[in-house]
């Protein structure tokens, strides 16, 4: 009983080390990013410097769409945001290739991605992430079901980063063909109503943009009621 309790003693100061190392680390984060900001724009301070540079990216992007794409294909698998990117294959592909193309491209990029990601969580880099973001955590049995299950949570659930979900998909072993057919159709949802709404929004089409948004909120409505009536069972 003693070891016991010196053994939860022992895991309550090590998380709280934890914690304090985490919240210094985010706060020199902070700091410096803060300093870069006014460093920047002390030299900087026109507005309009930004938005020549902004013009500037999206003429760049019309000319070499294949640059969204490899964008789409590989920066969300590293964490970045995948939102935003969404939103310019709407605003820069959809005027030159139409709206379909448009969501075409962007559901085949977020694809790509899906797929390397899940290759190098589920293969070489996953004793690797076993060990720093479950820090030797025993991962639960899962039966296939369950897995499928959890898989369409992760998936449905909004405000669940798109990289953890590839990681933690990879890392509890689901089967690659159950991975595509869970991955693929919702993803492309989420895709389809960021591409379709922002890329109208930004362009000024009234239409498209009511119909991205019934479509997003719809989804948003749909996935929430699902989760809520089919929670996954770790056996």
């Amino acid at each position: 009983m003693k070891r016991y309790k010196l053994i939860r003693m022992a895991d309550c100061v090590d998380s709280k080390r934890r914690l304090k190392r985490k919240l210094a680390s985010l706060m020199i984060l902070s700091v410096l990013s803060a300093i870069a900001f006014f460093i920047f724009w002390q030299n900087h301070p026109d507005i309009s410097y930004y938005l020549r540079l902004l013009e500037a990216g999206l003429s760049f992007l019309e000319e070499n769409p294949w640059a969204l794409i490899a964008v789409m294909a590989t920066l969300p698998g590293l964490g970045f945001p995948s939102s935003p990117v969404l939103v310019l294959f709407g605003v820069v592909i959809a005027p030159h290739y139409g709206m379909p193309a448009a969501v075409v491209l962007a559901i085949a990029a977020q694809t790509l991605c899906s797929i390397w990601t899940f290759a190098l969580s589920s293969g070489p880099l996953k004793g690797l992430l076993l060990r720093y973001v479950l820090r030797g955590r025993t991962l639960p049995e899962m039966s296939e079901h369950n897995a499928v299950r959890l898989g369409l949570i992760l998936r449905l659930t909004p405000g669940i980063p798109y990289a953890l979900q590839n990681i933690l998909l990879g890392i509890l072993g689901m089967r690659f063909r159950d991975y595509l057919l869970v991955s693929i159709p919702t993803t492309s949802l989420w895709t389809a109503c960021f591409v379709i709404t922002g890329g109208a929004i930004f362009k000024g089409q009234l239409g498209w943009a009511i119909t991205g948004l019934v479509i997003l909120i719809v989804v948003i409505l749909a996935t929430r009621m699902w989760s809520r009536k089919n929670p996954a069972d770790v056996r």
